[in-house]
């Protein structure tokens, strides 16, 4: 079976405060990930978020990722093209831009 970059948009909380000294409550990324399927593609999501003391709120979607998908700028399709040769190149997870919202 050959594997493929798949992505997904992740919503996840702090876990343990010593992950989290600015004491926010959590947030979203987008994660892009070589795997065999979208099984594969959530178990490795979940070990890496768990590695980094996060914990999923809500897996939006896991599909594979099309590199010729054009985004709204010319930059951000070069942004999200540049995440996908990244993951098709390793075994890690490859996360986008974490935005984190704070506690209230």
């Amino acid at each position: 079976m050959e594997s493929k970059v798949y992505w997904s948009s992740i919503e996840y909380k702090y876990g343990d405060a010593s992950d989290n000294p600015e004491k926010l409550k959590g947030g979203f990324a987008y994660v892009f990930i070589k795997a065999f399927d979208v099984r594969d593609a959530l178990e490795k999501i979940s070990e890496s978020l768990d590695r980094k003391g996060l914990h999923p709120i809500e897996i939006e979607f896991i599909s594979p990722y099309d590199k010729e998908t054009e985004w709204e700028t010319s930059k951000e399709t070069k942004h999200y093209k540049r995440l996908f040769v990244e993951a098709l190149n390793s075994s890690d997870v490859v996360y986008d831009d974490l935005y984190a919202y704070e506690k209230f």
